[in-house]
């Protein structure tokens, strides 16, 4: 046994490195989920790679009309039928005679002729519909061992929903059943790939989203987490004077620190401060924006003077904008991927990990802040994520998505009304591993931006500073009301 590329980017890394051969692949799903782009996409890979491959269709579709559609990809080369890398057989007229069992040694005549590397049926579950349950078992019985012996890889395309799939017989004779889905979600459909099944290898469970792109099907699958990371103990300034002093010398590299607040607080103007600090110094930094695209995010920063464009133009700020309503949550994390290995990147600003919660195939946006941020502490990156609050005053939450208790840091900006005047204020409530300063302290946003004032103490004579209703301690407000004890 060897293990083989599946031809389909993303997918060997989900299946540990591809599909093992001899082996048969069940492909199963419903209509317009992709399964003939699959197979096609797959077998034209491996014959661009020196690979005999067999291609039998099942249906009554001739070569021309199946060319038409598949040439519309990147990855179709008319030049591997002219030179016998791909050929091309067609079963259907032998299905429409229902000489089922023919279709075993018509089947078995051209592989034994041809020899291939890879075969493909498609769709496998046409042949049997000439056939009583007792009989298209003893079918898929009979064929399936016929193809043990062909030591080949096999893939074969099956007509399935998620409920009839496990009762089918081709379910148990199959090595592996990749399902592909198509699903509603509000405004939008999300194509999933789930390995339901892979004997003898590793794979990755769960959904993994895919696209049917003009190169054909690509996948998204999990980041690899490296487990021994080295931790450092190093400080990473904010690019904030004061809020450095409050962290006792900045953020510790390699951590995640979750920033928190209502809407205009100042989240996303202190992250730009973090990752245009690290600029500054060198340091490649990327910004990851569901809120905000990157001419907006340019305007607002040179509002506080700072050039953008330039550290952009030099590699050393790369901005991440997911586009459309249909982008995928595991999509967002290749895009950092990528950017993190291609470009050394050491500072990243999340803005917001709210966003992830929209992109996620069951809701389970607090999985992906965890699988993002286990993926850039693994690569030794600084990183801060933005999460906004509902509550313009008084906020009993860190987050609306239970995040918090993922992160290394939690950073809260609220709002703080004081004699009708409606201030901003600051509070480090963890860093994990560090000491720091847990006074509450007023900001303020001057046309540089962020500046903490950790001199001054405007609420040193309040309590219920972030409760929404802030009041006097115990004796200042004894002295408000009766004037100072004689």
């Amino acid at each position: 046994m060897k293990q083989v590329p599946t031809g389909i980017p993303g997918l060997d890394q989900i299946l540990d490195n591809g599909f093992t051969r001899p082996s048969t692949i069940l492909i199963a799903g419903t209509a317009g989920t992709g399964k003939t782009t699959f197979t096609i996409q797959s077998l034209f890979d491996a014959a661009k790679n020196g690979e005999t491959c067999l291609y039998f269709s099942a249906i009554s579709e001739p070569i021309a009309m199946l060319s038409g559609y598949m040439s519309k990809f990147s990855f179709y080369d008319q030049s591997l039928f002219e030179e016998e890398n791909l050929i091309y057989f067609d079963l259907s007229q032998e299905i429409m005679k229902n000489k089922t069992y023919d279709l075993i040694d018509i089947i078995d005549e051209n592989v034994e002729a041809i020899s291939p590397d890879r075969v493909a049926i498609d769709p496998i579950t046409t042949m049997d519909l000439s056939l009583n349950e007792k009989d298209r078992r003893q079918f898929y019985f009979d064929l399936f061992v016929g193809i043990k012996g062909w030591n080949t890889l096999v893939l074969v395309t099956g007509e399935f929903t998620e409920e009839s799939l496990p009762t089918s017989p081709i379910s148990y004779v199959a090595d592996a059943i990749i399902r592909l889905s198509y699903e509603l979600k509000p405004g939008f459909r999300a194509r999933y790939l789930d390995v339901l099944k892979m004997r003898g290898q590793e794979f990755a469970s769960g959904k993994h989203a895919y696209r049917i792109t003009g190169d054909g099907i690509i996948t998204y699958p999990r980041p690899t987490i490296n487990e021994s990371a080295t931790v450092a103990r190093e400080r990473v300034s904010t690019g904030i004077p004061g809020l450095d002093q409050m962290l006792n010398g900045g953020l510790i590299r390699g951590t995640t620190t979750l920033l928190s607040g209502p809407s205009g607080a100042g989240k996303t103007t202190t992250g730009m401060h973090f990752v245009l600090d690290g600029a500054g110094k060198g340091e490649s930094g990327m910004v990851v924006s569901f809120e905000e695209g990157a001419a907006q995010l340019r305007r607002n920063a040179a509002s506080y003077g700072w050039d953008v464009q330039s550290f952009e133009d030099n590699n050393l700020l790369h901005i991440i904008r997911p586009l459309g309503d249909d982008v995928y949550a595991m999509e967002s994390l290749r895009q950092i991927r990528e950017c993190v290995e291609k470009f050394d990147v050491k500072r990243v600003l999340v803005d917001s990990i709210n966003g992830f919660a929209d992109v996620s195939p069951e809701d389970d946006g607090v999985e992906y802040v965890q699988k993002t941020s286990s993926y850039l502490k693994s690569k030794n990156v600084t990183t801060v994520f933005v999460s906004e609050t509902r509550d313009l005053l008084g906020s009993q939450q860190v987050t609306e998505n239970g995040t918090s208790h993922v992160m290394d840091g939690v950073i809260m900006l609220r709002y703080v009304e004081i004699a009708s005047e409606l201030l901003r204020a600051v509070s480090v409530l963890k860093i994990r591993g560090s000491a720091h300063d847990t006074s509450i302290h007023e900001i303020g946003i001057t046309d540089k931006g962020i500046v903490v004032k950790t001199d001054e103490t405007p609420f040193k004579d309040y309590e219920g500073i972030f409760s929404g209703a802030p009041r006097l301690t115990g004796e200042d407000a004894f002295i408000k009301a009766f004037g100072k004890r004689r």
